[in-house]
């Protein structure tokens, strides 16, 4: 198994073992309603002899609790407001689920996530994209009504790329008021009978009504836009690997790109750096540009998937690219076309299947996520040291050859892909960028496969030269 696998599996593989192991030994079975309350005594001396070690300890087996999604959540909340009282038992409850709910979230991110983005079709993608645009919403709604079960609520949203951020707010406070709740309970820990009486049916509806009121930003936007929201649940259900195929009107966008290519995509020089210009002037006044703009924007991404997938968002970066150089008419440098608080490749984007894309959407969020570091000696970003433009399309059919053979046409020019010198090499400062996207940072491991290199040189970074890959 590959080093970059086994990271990914490992944390899952561990957690899976742990639940295994506490499930086996009854650990969630040794916590009971009827255990608490014969020992609430010895729990109350140990609050007022030890109050802080005391509070680390709950916290500490509450997170494990969680982490190993083992079902005693409630009975813990009941016992951190018996033992700590309504205010600070809610802090410590919340917390602690927090950073448990966190550890799970992170992990199955990591793993399953990961691997369903890398296999799932365009059902899975359409639903990505409506997570990433309601995800506060969808997550309070689950927190706030208790009705969803909580492990289940810590996993989904890492199958569906939920930023950890949104994650770890909307859990923390989406689960205020119902510990809040359970936590006042508990201060009667004794006299409680059975756990299924502690909530009545009006405490529900106002959680419900609670959750409901969490949603209406999102509700709202989806009638404003006019989409049809998806039910996580079945979003689960659904998300299943689909076939795809270029479309007839796609295959128009490659013939026309692949005539503009062809018609203005020139070797030149400059210094020491050989490059693919481009006559972007000519390629501007040329109708043809307007045209396959048109059929690329109309394209729905979601209908492709792996090397179809790949090629689609790497024609669509370079094409975008060029598209924006020729409609804000620059001349010198892609970089002019940022602002004192973004870059360029963040501050412009296009609407997609009526989703809209930067071009550091399109590299940071797609494409690299791939996992295919040969990825970035395709995109081009308008400037004279990046790997070169070629005068053809990317092709699903042909993509690996045509990857393979962008990487040695960058690796064999010496003024900006790879420069061999005594004792050292000198690279693309896209090997610095990206370290992590060759074999973890081996950057001399990984040019190995494509040619001989001494282990022992020292490795340095050449200058990139930002200017404008335009014709001389």
């Amino acid at each position: 198994m590959k080093i970059k696998n086994l990271k990914r599996w490992l944390p899952l593989v561990v957690i899976t073992l742990l639940m295994v192991i506490a499930y086996a030994s009854g650990l969630h079975e040794k916590l009971s309603l009827h255990a608490l309350q014969e020992n609430k005594d010895t729990m109350l001396n140990m609050v007022a002899e030890r109050p802080i070690l005391t509070a680390v300890g709950f916290m500490a087996v509450y997170i494990i609790f969680v982490a190993l999604s083992l079902p005693a959540a409630t009975l813990l909340t009941l016992m951190g407001g018996f033992l700590f009282g309504t205010w600070l038992g809610t802090l410590y409850v919340v917390t602690a689920a927090t950073i448990g709910a966190t550890i799970i979230f992170l992990i199955a991110k990591t793993s399953l996530g990961v691997t369903l983005r890398e296999k799932a079709g365009g059902m899975y993608k359409r639903i990505e994209d409506n997570m990433k645009d309601n995800a506060t919403g969808y997550l309070l709604f689950m927190r706030l009504i208790p009705v969803f079960p909580f492990f289940l609520v810590n996993i989904v949203p890492a199958l569906f790329n939920v930023k950890p951020r949104i994650f770890i707010l909307t859990t923390f406070f989406g689960i205020i008021p119902g510990s809040f709740v359970y936590v006042n309970l508990g201060q009667q820990l004794a006299d409680i009978e059975s756990l299924n009486d502690l909530i009545s049916i009006q405490t529900l509806l106002a959680f419900s009504l609670l959750g409901l009121f969490a949603l209406i930003p999102t509700l709202y936007k989806q009638l404003k836009n006019r989409k049809t929201s998806v039910a996580l649940v079945v979003a689960c259900l659904l998300a299943f690997p689909q076939n795809s195929h270029a479309g007839a009107e796609y295959q128009k966008f490659l013939s026309l790109y692949d005539s503009l290519l062809s018609a203005y995509v020139t070797p030149v020089k400059t210094g020491n750096i050989a490059y693919n210009g481009v006559n972007y002037d000519s390629w501007a006044s040329d109708q043809r540009h307007k045209q396959a703009l048109a059929l690329l924007l109309a394209e729905d991404p979601n209908a492709y998937q792996d090397n179809d997938e790949k090629a689609f968002w790497i024609n669509a970066y370079n094409f975008l690219t060029i598209e924006l150089i020729v409609r804000e008419n620059e001349r010198s440098s892609i970089k002019n076309l940022g602002s004192l608080f973004t870059n360029p490749w963040k501050k412009h984007s296009w609407a997609l299947a009526k989703h809209h894309y930067t071009l550091n959407h399109i590299e940071h969020k797609i494409l690299r996520p791939m996992n295919d570091a040969r990825i970035h000696f395709a995109i081009n970003c308008a400037s004279i040291s990046c790997p070169d433009l070629q005068d053809e399309s990317y092709r699903a059919e042909n993509l690996n050859a045509q990857l393979n053979d962008q990487v040695r046409l960058t690796l064999n020019n010496a003024g900006k892909g790879l420069h061999i010198g005594n004792d050292t090499i000198y690279v693309s400062k896209i090997f610095k960028w990206f370290a992590a996207d060759f074999k973890n940072g081996d950057i001399k491991g990984w040019l190995t496969d494509y040619q001989p290199i001494n282990q022992n040189h020292d490795l340095r970074f050449m200058e990139y030269d930002w200017s404008l890959n335009k014709m001389n």
